[in-house]
């Protein structure tokens, strides 16, 4: 799902809602007050155990994100709360505890604080644009740590020893900083284990009500399975009836079929997506798989594309494998998927999710089992003429979406120089065939696909194997098939090349690399679907990130320096010289910013977004101050920032 980071466009800083220190001369009952006016906000909950942790915000506008939400490298470890798309925001310690770290980090999380709780859990807190300075003195600790190592990121700071905080005290404040529009990232963390904060005693928020389900997806797993007739998926919608969902027609299935479920949830505010922690999924009563994500460890939670299939994802939802796939480790995920040895007739299927308040949705369909057919294998198509339309991967093999002129006589399709082992053909309307090609027929090498006398631009590879084509090299882990072709047309990269994988499960271990090349300046891997430089060229492969385009790329042009601007921290009140960096290539690599003011070297933050520094003004005197520094983007081209002027009122 997208969370509230990758949403509309990003405000700029209002003027006016600055929460002036000043206004607070009494810091003990401001604290106290916004806990009581939190717990009462949260007295319509739903029924369970008293919350044990405070909300970590003076304000409450809802969850754009949830636990063990779909990320396309990794699941979700935490929540992500709205802060009225602004930053500055007084956050607060969830219980007591002691700060035992904080974290600086040019992308990811950002300015980072963990705070570790009297019982032993630790509670970690993202994206901040500040850490508290008055009484903890987090601020003078990351400067002492940025100036013993040179730079802005030094990585992890201990604080030692740790500063104790009682609940409700103010520990940091919110910010954008890392990756994303403003909002609070918040984790709880059991050892080696991400858990679900709701789960954990965050309160949850009112206005809940149960997963809504769009439908179920049937996808044939092992050739030559199909649904409804055809060798491709198919979504069937669920129409609601009630408290409950049925399929809107019956499902004729023939073979092993695996069913995906597309739901989605909230937290409070129907217009926010969240995903859900809990689904079940039985056949005549008999359980077939099962799901919990309310706790995930940290070795693998970077397992999440083998529990979602986001190709078939509708609006608001998540789609959720209803199979744990081999590879898979995550705990509490069981089951072998809908069985293939279903009894010829009628069967009833019944799907489960609930929320992280109890609430549950069920949506259950009649799948009708139909005898086997005696498909026939076969080594040609029939008749001539053919033109490729398209292809897709399933599971089990390349499907071919084809068109023919004449259904008289027989084409002869090759992989290579050879005809594949096995191939099944399914005949339409309209001088339409689908070919599916099992993977157990599949090259490990890539070969071209060829068509009667037509050499099509794919070439094809099953894992473990590998297919190379238009300059890339594809690697494949086992259990995936992948395609190549060269880019067609427009202005694309010399070089550049399609690649797909599938199944999507195993995607983020395939590797790009390209052949090795005379050693050159600011040569990179570019992805046209992100429009980003993957890697410079190191010779190493770079992982894979989706089907797209894929090219060397050469940038040679260094970046370029805007003009300073004074900014306010709303809520706050503090000022900051802001001063933003463009790049056409590569883009800045904050890690190598050196920056000084009036000749004295400082650490400024990086927001990774919009590609700007921002440097905190706070004690520095009104008057006309100098900026100069330099950075490098990724491709190694060096900028200097040459005596930059500003004036602070």
């Amino acid at each position: 799902m997208r969370s509230e980071e990758t949403r509309g466009r990003r405000p700029g800083i209002p003027a006016a809602m600055h929460l002036r220190e000043r206004l607070f001369p009494n810091a003990a009952l401001l604290l106290l007050g916004v806990a009581l006016l939190t717990l009462a906000a949260f007295a319509a909950a739903p029924a369970g155990p008293v919350p044990s942790l405070l909300w970590p915000l003076p304000i409450h506008e809802g969850c754009t994100s949830s636990f063990g939400e779909y990320r396309r490298t990794h699941f979700h470890g935490g929540v992500d709360i709205r802060t009225h798309q602004e930053i500055g925001w007084p956050v607060f310690a969830v219980a007591d505890g002691r700060v035992v770290r904080v974290r600086r980090e040019p992308g990811g999380y950002g300015r980072v604080l963990y705070l570790e709780l009297n019982d032993g859990r630790t509670a970690v807190y993202g994206h901040l644009c500040r850490f508290e300075q008055k009484r903890l003195h987090l601020e003078s600790r990351l400067l002492a740590a940025c100036e013993r190592a040179g730079t802005s990121f030094p990585g992890d700071v201990e604080i030692t020893p740790p500063e104790p905080v009682k609940a409700g005290e103010v520990v940091a404040y919110s910010g954008d900083l890392g990756v994303g529009f403003p909002h609070l990232h918040f984790e709880i963390r059991r050892g080696d284990d991400l858990c679900d904060p709701f789960v954990e005693g965050l309160p949850l928020p009112e206005g809940m009500t149960p997963p809504t389900i769009a439908g179920l997806v049937f996808v044939p797993r092992e050739a030559p399975a199909t649904v409804d007739g055809s060798f491709e998926p198919r979504f069937v919608p669920a129409v609601r009836s009630g408290a409950s969902y049925r399929l809107a027609e019956p499902v004729r299935l023939s073979g092993t079929v695996d069913v995906e479920l597309v739901a989605g949830d909230h937290l409070g505010v129907a217009s926010n997506t969240t995903g859900i922690p809990i689904v079940t999924g039985s056949v005549d009563g008999k359980g077939f798989f099962s799901m919990d994500l309310r706790r995930i460890s940290l070795a693998r939670f970077k397992e999440a594309p083998a529990l979602f299939d986001p190709q078939y994802d509708r609006p608001a939802t998540n789609t959720y494998r209803l199979r744990r796939l081999p590879w898979l480790e995550v705990p509490n995920v069981e089951g072998g998927g809908l069985p293939g040895d279903l009894a010829p007739g009628r069967h009833e299927l019944e799907v489960a999710a609930a929320n992280r308040a109890g609430q549950r949705s069920v949506v259950s369909g009649e799948v009708e089992e139909a005898a086997r057919p005696a498909a026939e294998s076969r080594l040609a198509l029939p008749g001539t003429g053919y033109r490729l339309l398209g292809t897709s991967l399933l599971p089990d093999g390349l499907v071919l979406k084809l068109s023919r002129a004449s259904d008289r006589g027989v084409t002869p399709l090759r992989l290579g120089s050879s005809p594949p082992s096995s191939l099944f053909v399914e005949e339409e309307a309209g001088g339409r065939v689908l070919a599916l090609i099992p993977r157990t027929a599949l090259p490990r090498e890539g070969q071209p696909l060829t068509i009667g006398e037509y050499t099509t631009p794919w070439r094809v590879a099953a894992g473990p194997g590998r297919v190379a084509s238009g300059g890339a090299l594809l690697t494949l882990p086992e259990g995936a098939i992948g395609t190549a072709a060269p880019a067609d047309g427009g202005a694309v990269p010399e070089g550049a090349v399609a690649l797909n994988v599938e199944p999507f499960s195993v995607s983020a271990r395939a590797a790009v690399t390209f052949p090795a090349a005379a050693p050159r300046h600011g040569l990179g891997v570019y992805f046209g679907g992100r429009d980003v430089f993957l890697d410079n060229w190191t010779g190493k492969p770079v992982p894979y990130l989706d089907a797209g385009l894929y090219a060397l790329r050469v940038d040679d042009a260094a970046p370029a320096w805007g003009q300073p601007q004074v900014v306010t921290v709303p809520h706050l009140g503090d000022r900051q010289v802001w001063i933003r960096v463009t790049d056409s290539g590569s883009g800045p690599d904050a890690r190598t910013l050196r920056l000084t003011l009036d000749g004295k070297a400082v650490y400024p933050d990086w927001d990774m977004d919009t590609r700007t520094i921002r440097l905190d003004l706070r004690g520095v005197p009104r008057g006309r101050h100098v900026l100069a520094g330099s950075i490098s983007d990724f491709a190694g081209n060096r900028a200097e920032l040459r005596r930059r002027p500003f004036v602070l009122p």
